[in-house]
C-alpha cells in the first residue's frame, strides 16, 4: 500500500490499485476523475477558464473516470496525479478552482468537521465565491446538495443578493443560446429552470419573471412553452411540484404570461388535452429531475 500524506488529517493511499482518500483515518472516497489530457478546441476562448470545473466545461473527453481506466494507465501513476492535484489544493488555501467541485467541497466539509481550523474557515469563503463564478454547473450542484444551509442568515443574504444580480445575466445568455433553435435542448433547459426555481422557492426570491421579463417576445414566448411544458410534464410522471404551499408563487407566473403572451392560451389547451403526454417524452430517459423543492 503507498501511503502520502497532505496534513495530518488529510492523507492519499494506493489500495487494491485505487486511490482512497482519508480524513481522520477514515475513508472519505476514492478519486473518481482527473484531467489526463489537454485536448482543447481553439475555437474556444480560454479567458472563460478560471477553475477545474470551467475546464471541465471545455475540454473534450478530457475528464475521465479512473475506475474505467481507458487508457490502462498504471495505478501507481494515476496515485501520485491525484497527490499532486490534492497537495497543490491544500498548498493553496483549499482553492477550489483547483479541483472538481463535486470533490472539493465534500471534501471541505469533511475536514472542517474533523478539526481543520484551515478547512472551516475557507470553506463558507468558497460557497460564496463560486455563486459569483456564474458556473451554472457548479450553482447547480451546490444548491441541490444543500450548501447555501452550511452559511448564516447574513451571509445568505449576501450570496442571494450576488445570485440576483450575478448568476440571472448568466443563465439569461444560456437560456439565449439554448433557446435559439425552435427544437432546443430541453434536458439543459429544464435543467436551468430547475435552478430558477430551486431558488425561488427556497429563498423567496422570484428569478423567473426576472428572466422572463429580459426575453424579447419571440424569445421569451419560446422560453414560455418550455416552462410550462416542464411545469406540466412532472406532473404526469408523479414528481409533484407544490403548487398547495407556494400557490400564490404559480399563479403569479402564470398571470404574467397570460398578459405578456395571450397565444399561449391555445398552447395551454393542447397541453390540458392531453394529447401532448402521450405523443412524446420530452427526453429521451424520461428525466425529470431531482431537486427536492420545500
Amino acid at each position: 500500500m503507498l501511503k502520502f500524506r497532505i496534513n495530518k488529517l488529510l492523507d492519499l493511499r494506493l489500495e487494491d490499485e485505487k486511490t482512497n482518500i482519508y480524513v481522520k483515518n477514515q475513508l472519505f472516497n476514492h478519486c473518481k476523475y482527473i484531467v489526463l489530457n489537454n485536448k482543447i478546441d481553439l475555437n474556444n476562448n480560454l479567458a472563460d477558464i478560471k477553475s477545474i470545473d470551467d475546464a471541465v466545461d471545455t475540454l473534450n473527453d478530457s475528464l475521465e473516470h479512473i475506475g474505467e481506466n481507458p487508457y490502462n494507465i498504471d495505478p501507481k501513476t494515476i496515485f501520485w496525479a491525484h497527490c499532486s492535484n490534492l497537495q497543490t489544493w491544500y498548498e493553496n488555501n483549499y482553492n477550489t478552482n483547483l479541483i472538481h467541485s463535486n470533490l472539493a467541497f465534500p471534501l471541505l466539509r469533511r475536514l472542517s468537521l474533523a478539526g481543520d481550523f484551515k478547512a472551516k474557515r475557507v470553506f463558507k469563503e468558497e460557497i460564496a465565491k463560486r455563486f459569483e463564478t456564474n458556473n451554472v454547473n457548479v450553482i447547480q450542484y451546490l444548491l441541490y446538495n444543500n450548501y447555501l444551509d452550511c452559511l448564516n442568515s447574513a451571509e445568505l443574504e449576501v450570496v442571494i443578493e450576488h445570485i440576483t444580480y450575478n448568476l440571472t445575466g448568466a443563465i439569461l445568455r444560456k437560456l439565449k443560446r439554448l433557446t435559439k433553435d425552435l427544437f432546443a435542448n430541453y434536458r439543459e433547459i429544464k435543467e436551468v429552470i430547475d435552478i430558477l426555481l430551486f431558488i425561488d422557492l427556497n429563498y423567496n426570491q422570484n428569478l423567473v419573471i426576472h428572466i422572463l421579463d429580459q426575453f424579447n417576445l419571440k424569445k421569451g414566448f419560446h422560453f414560455t412553452r418550455f416552462l410550462l411544458l416542464h411545469l406540466n410534464y412532472k406532473e404526469f410522471f408523479d414528481y409533484k411540484l407544490p403548487y398547495g404551499k407556494f400557490l400564490k408563487y404559480f399563479e403569479d407566473i402564470l398571470n404574467w404570461i397570460y398578459e405578456k403572451y395571450p397565444e399561449i392560451d391555445r398552447f395551454v389547451k393542447i397541453i390540458d388535452s392531453g394529447f401532448i403526454s402521450g405523443a412524446f417524452s420530452l427526453d429521451e430517459k424520461r428525466s425529470y429531475g431531482f431537486v427536492s423543492y420545500p
